[in-house]
């Protein structure tokens, strides 16, 4: 199967009798892994604001069409790595609105009201609060308040925070300004500040690398480069490859390319919010193999970031991916497959040479715009002196951070073994637990008449082989 992660609109979209072809292509389950993350919950939350009735009955209907096309497989960040489960989008607003108060007060009375005055631990955790509390902030921020320019800066990002320079008073601010940026439109402030370097949206056009001309502007004036680092911090409630997009993507926003609109009325609301959980949407659909949006805005800042970041995930709008599925996604049966695999071989001008560490010649290798048999999007045709096979097929991750699913895994045998049936061992289906996450894997082996067909896991790495009867009986 191909893992394919769907933005809000376009789910949206389809719910509501939009991209009809698109709809058609990708509820071919046989073919396609549709996968949800914690990130379109937070896009329906967004969009609640009355809880009225009909408000809930579109939401009601919003979380059974998620469940609908992704049978609740749901990517969620438990801040060490990004998993894959089974969750209910229901469960999950439910702890989304539940939390929601816990964001709303980040005093420290706030933070340490769970422990009740009858709890035997509450003078001693009384007494660390406020020890905390009376702790004076680091001298840098006194003479950051001092300084006129940066101290209008400090004022707007942390209100508050100048009449009581203690962590009491910095954990006060601190939850107004994530308040503000996310209900209000101060983002757009900090924006402009940002932006004072020199650079906005109309340094960008579509022939410039946008973070070049990021660097430029700051090498221009000598002012440090703005690193989302060292604001947002990485590794800490996320795993590192994760931060780094979502960092990236922002840094990318906050100087203007294709920043989006921060607007708060009372039929609309775009924050800084909408802007995280965009760059977390893509974060997510960075461990799969396409990405399907409509947001233009997401569209470029996403295929910028997977540029720099070295990440192969296909970000398409609709047109695009149905396009793209017309001229490389559109073989469904086993034989199919197998004259695509021949089709390919015969195109010489793809390939390149892949050589051993040493430098001996391996082969040939060709990183496929097809997924043969669903599944793999590697070809290698091996020197003879080397390997006996005449192709080998594998499976190339589009970033660091990469998950099989066992859904994928059930998919691929099943085209194998509904056409082949029994190998040599009696084995067809995926049989659960067969195959253990630290050992390799010497799946299945079939005879035919053509020849012998292998599919294995060797050192992590899922492969078919194709032996020709002439070399392998």
């Amino acid at each position: 199967m191909i893992k394919v992660y769907l933005d809000w609109n376009v789910m949206s979209g389809m719910k509501n009798n939009h991209f009809r072809e698109l709809n058609e292509i990708i509820l071919n389950k046989d073919k396609f892994l549709l996968l949800y993350s914690t990130s379109h919950i937070g896009d329906i939350f967004s969009s609640i604001k009355n809880h009225s009735e009909e408000e809930q009955k579109i939401v009601r209907e919003d979380l059974d069409y998620i469940t609908y096309l992704t049978d609740d497989l749901c990517l969620i960040n438990n801040s060490k790595d990004v998993v894959l489960d089974h969750y209910q989008p229901g469960k999950l607003l439910d702890d989304r609105i539940s939390e929601a108060p816990l964001f709303e007060d980040f005093s420290l009375d706030n933070l340490f009201s769970s422990i009740e005055e009858d709890n035997p631990m509450f003078g001693i955790v009384n007494s660390i609060k406020n020890m905390i509390s009376s702790i004076p902030l680091d001298s840098a921020f006194k003479e950051a308040f001092e300084n006129p320019e940066s101290a209008a800066m400090l004022d707007k990002m942390f209100p508050g925070l100048k009449e009581d320079k203690t962590m009491n008073g910095f954990f006060k601010s601190f939850g107004k300004m994530f308040h503000n940026m996310n209900e209000t439109e101060d983002y757009k402030d900090l924006r402009n500040m940002v932006q004072q370097i020199g650079v906005n949206s109309g340094h960008f056009n579509e022939h410039k690398n946008p973070f070049e001309v990021i660097e430029k502007a700051y090498k221009k004036t000598g002012i440090e480069n703005f690193e989302p680092d060292k604001y947002f911090e990485k590794g800490k409630n996320a795993p590192e490859w994760f931060d780094e997009i979502t960092n990236e993507y922002i840094k990318l926003d906050m100087h203007g390319f294709k920043a989006d609109k921060v607007k708060v009325t009372e039929k609309e609301k775009n924050t800084f919010s909408n802007t995280t959980e965009d760059a977390s949407h893509s974060a997510f659909a960075s461990i799969c193999e396409f990405y399907i949006t409509n947001d233009d805005k997401n569209y470029h800042k996403t295929k910028a970031v997977f540029q720099k970041l070295g990440i192969y995930t296909i970000v398409l709008k609709p047109n695009e991916f149905i396009q793209y599925y017309n001229s490389f996604l559109n073989i469904n049966n086993f034989d199919d497959h197998f004259i695509s695999i021949i089709d390919e071989m015969n195109r010489v001008e793809n390939f390149q040479e892949q050589k051993y560490q040493n430098g001996e010649n391996f082969g040939l290798v060709n990183f496929t715009s097809q997924y043969f048999f669903n599944f793999f999007n590697k070809i290698l045709i091996p020197n003879p002196e080397v390997n006996e096979a005449l192709f080998i097929l594998g499976k190339e991750s589009p970033s660091k951070s990469y998950i099989i699913s066992q859904q994928e895994l059930e998919a691929m045998l099943k085209l194998f073994s509904d056409k082949l049936g029994l190998d040599v061992n009696g084995k067809s289906y995926y049989e659960l637990g067969e195959i253990k996450s630290d050992e390799d894997w010497f799946g299945r082996n079939w005879k035919t008449n053509l020849g012998q067909i292998s599919l294995k896991r060797l050192n992590g790495w899922f492969q078919m082989y194709f032996y020709p009867l002439s070399n392998k009986n």
